[in-house]
């Protein structure tokens, strides 16, 4: 179990106290709005188009859910580390410029792909819906999970037990429609995998960047692309077009690239907590 890091939570200002618990309730509350309660208007209104059931997916529970996150952020106390590391213990570690690459693979894949969707295909209405759709789901995901739910991990433990949770419970939720159908576990268990390296991502890119847009922007783009390639408004699935040599090359590279920040993760709070225990102050 982790030991409490640096960062105390008796911060002056805040009127929630930033433990777990407060978290994972904002992410339980986040699906069930944003799932419960877009199935329950699509079984009231029954849309006959693909453009209907998405706007109807998205734009009657995001709103709700991205103005909720918003004051819960400002009255809590906590906006200014959801927005950005400047708690004392993130923001005195030095700056990783080599992670950089992280946001910037994370984009080749959803640029590969709007390059490659068939934008003829599409309507003008229908392109700017789902533009406008997926910024509302980067903005509340985001907001979520690399933002409440981190700065309520953070206040009290390192930052490979938040990035593997925060990861963990993103690639669960977004699984938990596949559970309720009873999809055989073993198609589960990849699907958790891969939505929670995902998680590992953008968390990896708000570290990098030190700003929770970045993540947003890329996460927006990403089911953007997806959505527009495969016209399917269900859900923004998979990882885009058929990847090149180019796609497959950064998608490896991006790998590769977070475990290394996994790993250093853990050793830094290794090194934190060893510190700590021989009573001098972490560099």
């Amino acid at each position: 179990m982790s030991h409490p890091e640096t960062v105390s939570t008796d911060r002056t200002g805040d009127r929630v106290p930033r433990t777990f618990w407060v978290g994972l309730v904002a992410v339980v509350v986040f699906v069930i709005v944003a799932a419960g309660l877009s199935n329950l208007v699509l079984a009231l209104v029954q849309p006959d188009s693909p453009e209907a059931q998405f706007a109807l997916q998205h734009f009657v529970s995001l709103p709700i859910l991205v103005v909720a996150a918003f004051v819960f952020a400002r009255w809590s106390g906590w906006w200014g580390d959801i927005w950005a590391p400047t708690s004392p213990d993130e923001s005195r570690r030095p700056r990783r410029l080599w992670m950089l690459a992280i946001p910037v693979l994370m984009l080749v894949n959803p640029i590969g792909t709007l390059v490659d969707a068939p934008w003829g295909e599409r309507s003008t209405l229908f392109v700017v819906s789902l533009l406008a759709g997926c910024i509302l789901i980067g903005v509340a995901e985001e907001l979520t999970y690399r933002g409440i739910l981190r700065v309520s991990l953070r206040a009290h433990h390192g930052e490979f037990l938040t990035v593997i949770v925060t990861a963990l419970l993103f690639g669960l939720s977004h699984s938990l429609g596949s559970i309720l159908n009873g999809v055989p576990a073993s198609i589960i268990a990849f699907q958790v995998a891969m939505t929670s390296l995902d998680g590992v991502f953008f968390y990896a890119a708000f570290i990098a960047t030190r700003t929770l847009w970045v993540p947003i922007a890329i996460h927006a783009l990403t089911d953007f692309s997806l959505y527009v390639e495969t016209g399917n408004t269900d859900a923004a699935t998979g990882h885009g077009h058929e990847l090149g040599p180019v796609g497959v090359t950064a998608q490896i590279v991006l790998g590769l690239l977070a475990l290394v920040y996994v790993i250093g993760a853990a050793r830094g709070d290794l090194r934190a907590r060893r510190e700590r225990k021989n009573g001098a102050t972490p560099a």
